[in-house]
């Protein structure tokens, strides 16, 4: 059975108890689960319309869906090996985790740029472009992509983070939501899992990451190097449900809406908030020269150091094996069309 168990996990040894306690990622007559780590917002999309329109079973795949408040926990999890596949935890945090050993692998994507800017609506109006971050309070998620996107920025525009701004570092974008909200912080570098909030909170978006970076790739589909050596068909499939499920979104964006409702719990207008924003661009396309550039930019700012062999830690033939499977299955020209896109994006 393909299930969401409604557990929040602060450490990888919570998370323990629950799988113990739930049999998950366990052989049983059905064949394996997958144990799929998410957090609550615009980045799990994809895997929700697949669960709604019942995808998983369609392909052929088990999965156990379990909930985090933050990509940490949920890097922490995989990390231990108490996940297979990580769907919503950002590019910037697993390239930081494999760039200090852990053993992940890249084999899809949910999500490219999407990340809001938010400021109180009175000064909106004053923040057309990353020059105008000079002088200001700025609230940051450290690790998460968002934040490598913003201080990328920064070094492509020439300002000093150390003398014409001031950062406040956070580990949730939930506490920058608190801190612009408060005026602890004048400007909040923002992730899609706070976009609902934040319209609630009556702030306002006035950037996106998608300006500071273009297309820049999120919300990578990793998973272990254990689990794409011994469960490599289940993984293949679970490629195949996502794919059905952009497919999906693609010719009905309603069902997203609805997959969120149903799903994530979410209230219609936060759903419609999330889903259908134009700058979240849902995509299961590994992207492998995009992250490999988002890496490079890490190093160029001193966010990260050290060598990763990307031969090892992308491996996007699981991704175009689901692509070429669906495609046999039932050709359409959207099949060709994402086969064109793997093209640009990976080779």
């Amino acid at each position: 059975m393909n299930k969401i168990i409604q557990f929040t996990a602060g450490t990888a040894l919570g998370i323990l108890s629950v799988f113990l306690l739930n049999g998950c990622g366990k052989e049983n007559g059905d064949g394996y689960a997958l144990r799929v780590g998410y957090q609550q917002g615009g980045s799990s999309t994809l895997p929700m319309i697949a669960l709604e329109e019942k995808f998983y079973d369609k392909t052929g795949v088990k999965t156990d869906f379990v909930l985090f408040t933050n990509s940490s926990d949920g890097l922490n999890a995989l990390n231990a090996g108490k996940l297979d596949v990580g769907v919503s935890f950002g590019t910037g945090g697993p390239l930081t985790f494999i760039s200090k050993g852990s053993k992940f692998v890249v084999i899809g994507g949910n999500l490219s740029g999407g990340h809001p800017i938010l400021v109180k609506p009175e000064i909106a109006d004053q923040i057309k472009s990353i020059e105008d971050f000079r002088g200001k309070t700025v609230a940051t998620p450290r690790v998460f992509t968002s934040d490598v996107v913003f201080r990328g920025a920064l070094s492509k525009a020439g300002i000093d983070p150390q003398k014409d701004l001031e950062i406040i570092e956070f580990k949730r974008p939930v506490d920058v939501l608190e801190a612009v909200k408060s005026g602890k912080a004048d400007i909040g570098v923002g992730a899609t899992n706070i976009i609902g909030q934040t319209r609630q909170a009556g702030l306002a978006i006035p950037l996106w990451s998608n300006d500071l970076w273009p297309n820049h790739p999120c919300c990578r589909i990793v998973a272990t190097e254990d689990a794409v050596k011994n469960h490599r068909p289940e993984l293949v499939r679970f490629l195949k449900a996502e794919l059905l499920a952009e497919k999906k979104f693609a010719e009905d964006p309603e069902s997203g809406v609805r997959a969120d409702i149903n799903q994530q719990k979410f209230s219609e207008k936060l759903a419609r908030d999330l889903v259908l924003e134009p700058h979240i661009q849902l995509s299961v396309d590994p992207n492998r020269k995009g992250v490999e550039e988002m890496w490079k930019h890490m190093t160029d700012i001193n966010y990260a150091e050290g060598e990763i062999d990307f031969d090892k830690v992308i491996d996007t033939s699981l991704y175009l094996e689901a692509l070429r499977e669906l495609s046999k299955e039932s050709p359409d020209p959207f099949w060709d069309k994402l086969e064109e896109r793997f093209k640009e994006q990976n080779q």
